[in-house]
Order: C-alpha cells, then sequence, then structure tokens
C-alpha cells in the first residue's frame, strides 16, 4: 500500500466528473467548459474551496491589473514591483507569472521553475501553504518551498517559495 492521501468528495466534485465525461462525449463540444473544471497542475476537478477562494482573489487590488502586469512582463525582461502589505505582491503575481510562462523548454528534459523569496522562514512556509491550497493542489508537489535544512518539493515542483 502506498501513502496516497485520501481525498475529501464533495456534491461539486461529482458535478465536475459528469460534466467532463459529457464534454468527452460529446467529440470535443464545450471542451473548454470540461477543461475549465480541470485542474491543470493535477488533473482532477477543481474542489468547490478553490472556486470559493478564486472569489476572494479577484477582490485582490493585484488582481484588477492583472492585464497590465502581464503585459509590462511581456514588454521587459526585468520588474519592479511596489504594492500595499495585502495586495496580492506574493501569492498572486507568482501564480499570474505561472500562467503567462512556458515552463517546458523545446528539449523537453528540462523544466523551468519560478521561484520567490522570503524574508523568513515561517513565511515561505506559510505563503506556499496558501498558494497550494488557492491553486487546489497538494503542497510539496506543484507548489513547494524550501528552507534551511528543510525541503519540501519535487520533481513536479514549478513554484517554490525560498
Amino acid at each position: 500500500m502506498g501513502t496516497e492521501r485520501k481525498r475529501k468528495v464533495s456534491l461539486f466534485d461529482v458535478v465536475d466528473d459528469s460534466l467532463a465525461k459529457k464534454a468527452k462525449s460529446n467529440g470535443g463540444a464545450n471542451n473548454s467548459v470540461a477543461n475549465a473544471l480541470i485542474n491543470r497542475w493535477n488533473a482532477r476537478p477543481y474542489s468547490q474551496r478553490y472556486f470559493d477562494i478564486l472569489e476572494k482573489r479577484k477582490t485582490l487590488p493585484v488582481w484588477h491589473q492583472k492585464e497590465e502586469f502581464l503585459q509590462v512582463l511581456k514588454d521587459n525582461q526585468t520588474l519592479i514591483l511596489v504594492g500595499e502589505t495585502g495586495s496580492g505582491k506574493t501569492t498572486q503575481i507568482p501564480q499570474f507569472v505561472l500562467d503567462a510562462v512556458e515552463l517546458e523548454t523545446p528539449d523537453k528534459r528540462r523544466k523551468m521553475m519560478i521561484a520567490c523569496t522570503q524574508p523568513r522562514r515561517v513565511a515561505a512556509m506559510s505563503v506556499s501553504r496558501r498558494v497550494a491550497e488557492e491553486m487546489d493542489v497538494t503542497i510539496g508537489e506543484e507548489v513547494g518551498y524550501s528552507i534551511r535544512f528543510e525541503d519540501c518539493s519535487s520533481a513536479r515542483t514549478v513554484l517554490k517559495y525560498v
């Protein structure tokens, strides 16, 4: 037996599965609907908690500047971002970058990773847990952290707080 984690199943997950199956049976019709319900990082349906957190994320100041930020990111090699505490700089901007950057290199053997530095060990651990929850992934898999004497990441990690 492996060390597989049990996942809570909600009514929403059942609805997601049926929509995904329906989209497949329609020969790809409504494929964008099915793709919107499937997490691109772990290929599982998004949980209800993900959608609840997403609504809160949309109220953050940085969310309203997302398109502008992505355009500036595309146009410039280096950015210095300044914002108020609680505006979403640490949690949202790395996720925006993940959406904007192609993580696989052309040779397919190397993957890129986004690192977000934090001034304190506790900050790196707590923020990585929060972002993993926001992305609806397991901490240590797609989102991780690395602090002195402790590395909570894997080969699948694409966003690491250090």
